[in-house]
C-alpha cells in the first residue's frame, strides 16, 4: 500500500516539477537592450522593471508587446513598437545623466552615501507626475468649480496615505491664496473651504479663506474667516483686527 502511495504522488508530482522546469525565464537573455546594459542579470533586470512599474503605478503592457491578463512568456519583449517603450528609454537616460552628471557636483561625499535620483522620486506611483495643484488648474480650466472641487474628493479618496499626492494642511491651502493673488477669488474661496473642511483646526486656512472672501467682496464671510483664524492664532489678533476694521468701515 505504501508504495502505492510513493508512486501516485510521484505520478502527481512530476508533470508539475517538468513544467516548473519548463516554464521560461522571461527575463533571462534579454534582446534589444538600448540603454539597460547587455549582460544584465535576469535578478537585476527583474528588480528594474518592477521599480518601473511601482514608481510609475503601470503594468507591463504599458511599454511592452501583450495583452493585459495573458501570461509574461506571451509577451514580445523585443518589440519596440510601443511608443511609450521609447520613452521610457529617453527616461532612462536623463536619470542617468542626472545622476551622473549633476547630482555629483552638488556635495562631496561618497557614492554609497549620495541619494540618487530614480522613477519613482518625480512620478511618485503616477504614469503622468502632476502635482494636485497642476491637476486643479485643469480642472478649473476645463469644467469649473464644482468639478475640481469633486476632483479633488476623488483624489483624496483614491490615494490619502500614498506618496502620488500631498494633502498636507498645506498644500491646498497655499494653492487658494495663490489664486486668490491671481485675483480667481470664486476658485481661491473653494478650495479654502474644502480645506478647512479638512483641516478645522489651521489658523493658515482661515487666514487665506478670510482673504479670498475679501477679494470677491463677500465682506462677512471675509470677517467671520478672520474671527476664525484669530481664535486659532491669538497672536495674530492684532494684525487681523486691523482687517476686520477696514472691511467694517466699507
Amino acid at each position: 500500500m505504501s508504495k502505492l502511495i510513493v508512486f501516485l504522488v510521484i505520478a502527481v508530482l512530476v508533470p508539475v516539477l517538468s513544467a516548473a522546469q519548463e516554464r521560461k525565464d522571461i527575463f533571462a537573455d534579454p534582446e534589444n537592450l538600448k540603454v539597460l546594459p547587455e549582460d544584465i542579470s535576469s535578478g537585476d533586470l527583474s528588480n528594474t522593471m518592477k521599480g518601473f512599474a511601482m514608481g510609475l503605478g503601470v503594468r507591463c503592457e504599458t511599454c511592452h508587446m501583450g495583452e493585459a491578463g495573458e501570461p509574461l512568456d506571451t509577451f514580445d519583449f523585443a518589440s519596440d513598437e510601443r511608443d511609450m517603450k521609447k520613452k521610457a528609454r529617453v527616461m532612462l537616460k536623463m536619470v542617468r545623466e542626472i545622476n551622473v552628471l549633476h547630482v555629483p557636483k552638488l556635495n562631496d561625499i561618497e557614492d554609497s552615501q549620495r541619494v540618487k535620483v530614480r522613477c519613482v522620486t518625480c512620478h511618485r506611483g503616477q504614469q503622468k507626475p502632476r502635482l494636485i495643484e497642476d491637476v486643479m488648474d485643469r480642472e478649473f480650466a476645463e469644467n469649473g468649480v464644482d468639478a475640481a472641487v469633486g476632483k479633488y474628493a476623488e483624489l483624496r479618496e483614491n490615494f490619502y496615505g500614498t506618496h502620488s499626492y500631498d494633502f498636507s494642511e498645506f498644500t491646498l491651502a497655499m494653492y487658494a491664496q495663490g489664486l486668490a493673488g491671481d485675483g480667481k477669488f470664486q476658485q481661491a474661496v473653494a478650495m479654502a473651504t474644502v480645506n478647512a473642511e479638512h483641516y478645522p483646526d489651521s489658523y493658515y486656512t482661515f487666514f487665506v479663506l478670510g482673504d479670498s472672501y475679501s477679494g470677491s467682496g463677500e465682506n462677512e464671510q471675509a470677517i467671520e474667516a478672520y474671527q476664525r483664524a484669530m481664535e486659532l492664532n491669538p497672536q495674530a489678533q492684532p494684525f487681523l483686527e486691523q482687517k476686520i476694521a477696514a472691511l467694517n468701515a466699507e
